[in-house]
């Protein structure tokens, strides 16, 4: 019997051991099953090996007041429509150029962003900032940008040039309990949140660093313990009868 619990039994412990092992390093809800929870996140387009939650995102509109004298437009905040906003701008006062108008229009419009820059993974949607007017020579506005929870967190924003095809990346504050990141941007135009802990391969692949797939593999390892150890059990478990029977 002491042999039978030698075997079969550390064939047990070792795939309990593993298994306890992925559950430590990978993300809450582990033991809810292997397949990823919906993302929280609201996609144009999710990527690949993202689960959507099938809400699509919401743009953002705000009117501001010109001043009676036409020097000035008033500040404000432009979000989306979002709970929490995944994308939001402050604009401080006289930042838009007056127009001989009453009043100015903001917009954020979500998109699906087009490719990605060479160094580094998009991680949320891309958002086009567009006004009725420009942007005051010299001024910057604040963009608050939220990315996806089943994607390594943001660490920078990139705005995004339709015309050259091409990606310029902003300084920017990661706030991880929000899941946001935020930048001062310089013109009215596109931006997406980004990560730069990715790798390609030299086929072109992204392989995202991080413990996203820790499950998969822990999943396989056990069952491969198990079935590895099942011609043993039997075994064991055989011997065993025989014994008891003589």
């Amino acid at each position: 019997m002491r042999r039978r619990f030698n075997g079969a039994g550390l064939l047990l412990a070792a795939a309990a051991a593993v298994y306890l092992a992925a559950a430590w390093l990978s993300r809450p809800g582990f033991y809810d099953g292997f397949a990823p929870p919906p993302d929280s996140y609201r996609w144009v387009q999710p990527p690949a090996g993202v689960t959507s939650n099938g809400q699509k995102p919401l743009p953002g509109q705000a009117v501001l007041a010109v001043s009676s004298d036409h020097s000035r437009v008033a500040g404000g905040t432009v979000a989306t429509g979002d709970q929490p906003p995944q994308a939001e701008v402050a604009i401080q006062p006289g930042a838009l150029v007056a127009p001989n108008l009453d009043t100015v229009s903001v917009e954020l419009t979500p998109q699906a962003a087009a490719g990605r820059p060479a160094d580094a993974l998009i991680v949320g949607n891309l958002y086009c900032l567009t006004s009725s007017v420009s942007l005051t020579q010299g001024e910057q506005l604040q963009l608050i940008l939220r990315y996806s929870d089943q994607l390594p967190g943001a660490n920078a924003v990139y705005r995004y040039d339709d015309e050259t095809r091409s990606w310029v990346e902003l300084r920017a504050v990661r706030n991880p309990k929000a899941a946001t990141v935020t930048a001062a941007v310089p013109a009215l135009g596109c931006y997406a949140p980004a990560a730069h802990s990715t790798a390609t391969t030299s086929s072109g692949a992204t392989v995202v660093v991080g413990n996203r797939w820790l499950p998969y593999v822990a999943a396989g390892t056990i069952l491969l313990v198990l079935f590895a150890g099942l011609p043993l059990y039997l075994r064991l478990r055989r011997d065993g009868r025989s014994r008891s029977k003589s």
